[in-house]
């Protein structure tokens, strides 16, 4: 009876010893983002890093690389992609690229407010359909995104008031074909250049104009390049954390939380950072440096709509499917009845 009584015990030795291992196993995170120290985005990004490396008891270190020093937001992808990267940011073009039904997001004109547009992130379709696909197809996990305003067009020739005044500008957009055809719908030149490369295309006159939330035209300096600022809000900007698949899925269970909570907050970090800016800092100081802003009246946003978004839509549902897109238009309705009710007086 000896031998197996010492057999179990020596069994029961290794078991605590190899899930004592396996606890302290440390994971290290490699992740990277295009903007510069001290954005919002990276204020965020540092709240996540000291919050999981804290909740994690020092399982989990962080290393965080800013201002594009891993590539673009189309190699960081990449990276991700590859798992060379274990985590990076993303954006709706981006990930549009290599995935098409992400392109609903960019519908013009799609959200009336940012609280809507985020509650489509965060909806049941959002992430049962859209994110899985995602993951499916690439091994990139969505895990939270924030807002970093909505898009504005900019340029160097006249205001944008009208829809005939987009006609024959050479306008910069990010390289995927949902953008393209929107400006295509405005009669513009649509011309794909990396974020990268932006701001010397419009230095040198390559484009006349491009389109960012004016948080972005701030951070990137391109007021120092252009001249016209039209607020038009045409499509959501919404940073988002992803991470590789097959990392995320070799975590234990309560890493895999600690890593989703970190990411929702440094998007409420970097959304707050942002709604400050986009709504009461940035356009008075760049009516200081000198750019023009015109903000376009309810009827002339909705003629921008007209012209553009069905046009839009109709190439969409030739690419995706008609029935992603028509159930994206009712996700955002449900929304709105439900942000009304909320808001309802009593």
């Amino acid at each position: 009876m000896g031998k197996p009584k010492g057999l179990c015990l020596l069994l029961g030795l290794l078991l605590v010893l190899s899930l004592g291992a396996h606890a302290q196993q440390v994971y290290h995170i490699k992740m990277g983002h295009v903007e510069p120290i001290g954005t919002p985005l990276d204020q965020g990004w540092n709240v996540f890093k000291q919050y999981v490396e804290a909740e994690s008891g020092g399982r989990i270190k962080v290393e965080i690389y800013p201002a594009c020093q891993l590539g673009g937001m189309e190699e960081l992808f990449q990276s991700v992609m590859t798992g060379t990267l274990q985590m990076a940011q993303g954006d709706e073009g981006a990930m549009a690229s290599y995935y098409e039904p992400f392109l609903v997001a960019s519908i013009p004109y799609l959200f009336p407010n940012e609280e809507v547009g985020l509650r489509f992130y965060d909806s049941q379709f959002f992430q049962q359909v859209i994110n899985k696909g995602l993951i499916e197809h690439t091994g990139v996990r969505f895990l939270a995104g924030a807002s970093y305003g909505f898009r504005c067009w900019t340029n160097n020739v006249r205001p944008l008031k009208e829809v005939k005044d987009f006609e024959g500008l050479k306008l910069r957009v990010m390289a995927t074909p949902l953008f393209i055809k929107y400006v295509e719908a405005l009669k513009g030149g649509a011309t794909p250049i990396s974020f990268a490369e932006l701001y010397s295309a419009l230095q040198q006159g390559v484009v006349d104009g491009q389109e960012n939330p004016v948080s972005v035209i701030w951070d990137q300096r391109l007021y120092e390049v252009q001249k016209y600022l039209t607020v038009d809000e045409h499509v959501l900007g919404v940073n988002s954390m992803l991470i590789n698949e097959d990392f995320y899925q070799s975590l234990p269970d309560d890493l895999k939380m600690i890593i989703l909570t970190g990411a929702r907050l440094s998007a409420k970090v970097e959304t707050g950072g942002r709604t400050y800016q986009n709504r009461i800092a940035i356009l008075d100081i760049l009516r200081k440096e000198g750019m023009e802003i015109y903000v376009p009246t309810a009827e002339e946003k909705e003629r921008f709509k007209e012209a553009s978004q069905e046009p839009v839509v109709d190439w969409l549902k030739t690419i995706i499917g008609e029935e992603l897109v028509q159930r994206t238009f009712e996700v955002v309705e449900e929304i709105k009845a439900q942000m009304a009710a909320e808001t309802k007086p009593f």
